[in-house]
């Protein structure tokens, strides 16, 4: 999955794009504006949405093609109803969206849900690790006009699959878009009744599709056959997630997320331009974070149990409290 690290090379006339296999040769792209892009990509993820339908899901608990989705367009004059139809739909599968903040810009980032969620499964934070597979494709608006009267087509180029995943993906080292739509499902149940030489086997997981604007992928980079500037369409399945502890402080990068906004950019206690959930000594007092949340040597077994000055657990925690430790 390193096809899925985000890298922006960025200089004041070109941008250099280099090829995933890492070759010799080189591509010289304009430097576009994220905003304009923006409503290049977001008119034609628009236009996919209202030109395709989904002609089927299967139903196939227990087996690796369960909750796989066909998305088809609809044929000239055809009555399917289109994907479109299904914004913010009471029933699955429906299509919903989440807005972003990103590059002084609010991205609107289409996904579709295709079954609800189980009830005895977690979501991801955008610093988590997924177990998922996936199918990706790039999206390329091929439209044109005539004498004012404009034909819509757009296509979709399969670029790569993962159908069984066996290491997880660091979401904060995935595209923006993986971050910030993975959150919005939950994991399956492991069925350990199956097969032992089998790979693992899990059911009611999440499944869906996401509609990811270039701003939120490689925008303007290159990664392995996906042309710059590409807005990108990922089917994928979230069976399991591991909570990460990015800066190994002994606390879960979860419980890093001080204001509980979800955001974990915008946590850093001492100022100093690392975020809590990669920063050593959260508030800066010169102590480990990791010697700091310690009680009598061990390491407590909950976020909660973490001590304040006065040896509570009301006030605020040691780690962040600069004055002691």
């Amino acid at each position: 999955m390193n096809k899925f690290k985000l890298y922006f090379v960025v200089i004041s006339v070109v941008f250099v794009l280099f090829s995933c296999n890492k070759s010799d040769s080189a591509t010289v792209v304009p430097i576009r504006e994220y905003n304009v892009q923006y409503e290049t990509d977001i008119a034609t993820i628009v236009d996919y949405l209202k030109t395709y339908y989904i002609e089927e899901i299967v139903n196939h608990p227990g087996f690796s093609d369960d909750q796989d989705v066909k998305l088809t367009k609809i044929p000239k004059n055809g009555t399917q109803p289109s994907i479109w139809s299904l914004l913010d739909s009471p029933t699955y599968p429906m299509l919903l969206s989440k807005n972003v903040s990103r590059h002084d810009i609010t991205y609107t980032v289409y996904y579709l849900k295709l079954r609800p969620d189980n009830d005895g499964g977690q979501s991801p934070t955008q610093v988590d690790e997924v177990l998922a597979s996936y199918n990706g494709y790039y999206i390329k608006n091929n439209s044109t006009t005539t004498d004012g009267v404009t034909v819509t087509d757009i296509e979709t180029t399969f670029f790569e699959s993962l159908i069984y995943p066996n290491v997880r993906f660091k979401l904060d080292q995935t595209i923006r878009g993986w971050a910030e739509i993975f959150p919005k499902f939950k994991t399956g149940t492991y069925d350990a009744a199956a097969n032992p030489g089998e790979p693992a086997v899990y059911l009611n997981f999440g499944a869906g599709v996401m509609f990811v604007p270039s701003g939120l992928a490689y925008f303007n980079g290159s990664s392995g056959s996906i042309p710059a500037y590409s807005p990108l369409l990922f089917t994928f399945k979230l069976y399991d997630i591991k909570r990460a502890d990015q800066d190994i402080d002994g606390i879960l990068s979860i419980d890093e997320d001080i204001n509980h906004d979800g955001d974990f950019t915008n946590d850093d206690t001492d100022g100093d331009g690392k975020q809590n959930y990669l920063d050593t000594d959260d508030d800066g007092d010169g102590y480990l974070t990791k010697n700091e949340i310690k009680i009598d040597g061990v390491f407590p077994i909950s976020y909660d149990l973490i001590l304040d000055c006065g040896g509570t657990t009301i006030g605020t925690k040691k780690h962040l409290d600069k004055s002691c430790h």
